[in-house]
C-alpha cells in the first residue's frame, strides 16, 4: 500500500496511515513484523547510505520518496521546486 497510495501525501499523513495499518494488522491478527513501515520493510542500509552520498537528504521523508521511487513500476511524477531530486538522480544514474 505505501508504494502505491502514499506517495503524493506529507510525512504526517503517512504517519497517520502507517499507524492505521499497523492497528488493522494486529487488530485482525494479520502476521507481520511489529511497527513496520516502508523504511523498515523496504530499505537496505547500504543502498540508502549510498543515496545520501550522491545527494539525497537524511530526512525519513526523502527517504521514503527515494525507496518508492526505487521500487515503483512506474516513473513516479517528481515534484520538485528546489532541484533536490533532479540533482540527485542525475548524481546516481
Amino acid at each position: 500500500g505505501s508504494v502505491a497510495y502514499l506517495g503524493a501525501f506529507t510525512a504526517d499523513f503517512r504517519k497517520f496511515m502507517v499507524d492505521e495499518w499497523n492497528g488493522l494488522l494486529k487488530t485482525n491478527e494479520i502476521p507481520h513484523t511489529p511497527n513496520c513501515t516502508i523504511h523498515t520493510t523496504l530499505s537496505d542500509p547500504v543502498s540508502v547510505r549510498a543515496w545520501q552520498i550522491a545527494g539525497l537528504p537524511s530526512d525519513e521523508l526523502s527517504t521514503e520518496n527515494a525507496l518508492i521511487l526505487r521500487k515503483a513500476r512506474r516513473w513516479p511524477l517528481m515534484i520538485d521546486p528546489e532541484t533536490q531530486a533532479n540533482s540527485w538522480i542525475r548524481t546516481l544514474e
